[in-house]
């Protein structure tokens, strides 16, 4: 009996925690590796960069805010709202039938409360603007017939 109930544990382990894995999306295209990289760095125009690099072919943006309305304030004693950040990675690899990009999210929290209020916690990419990100580039390069 007490194998029976390991073996379901190990089970249910794998199961679940498989089912868990978040991966970000890739994205295959016919383009050269240079031209993919054209097309995604005129496609995070509208952020800050922090770190371009073409020879590790490594797109990075700078913290992008979710800023919460009234200014980040709220209540009688006018205290300080949660906050959220985001960047976003953009790497290309070279493919064998042309290059491969990945957009990755890095998003953290931070509440004004709490044992960990002078830090910034890591919390799950919104994988929507993930893809919505990969989306915008892979349709810059098809309209590049590529």
């Amino acid at each position: 009996m007490k194998r029976f109930f390991i073996g379901v544990f190990i089970f249910l382990s794998f199961g679940f925690g498989c089912a868990g894995l978040y991966s970000a999306p890739k994205v295959a295209t016919t383009c050269t590796p240079s031209q993919t990289w054209d097309v995604a760095l005129a496609s995070v125009g509208e952020f800050e960069l922090r770190r371009v690099n073409k020879d590790e072919r490594i797109i990075e943006t700078e913290w992008v805010k979710d800023s919460p309305p009234n200014g980040g304030r709220s209540g009688m004693f006018q205290r300080e709202l949660n906050e959220e950040r985001a960047r976003f990675i953009i790497t290309i690899e070279p493919d064998q039938k042309g290059s491969l990009f990945t957009v990755k999210q890095v998003r953290e929290f931070w509440s004004p409360q709490g044992v960990q209020m002078r830090s910034w916690r890591q919390i799950p990419p919104n994988e929507d603007q993930e893809h919505q990100l990969a989306t915008r580039i892979e349709n810059r390069l098809k309209r590049q017939a590529c």
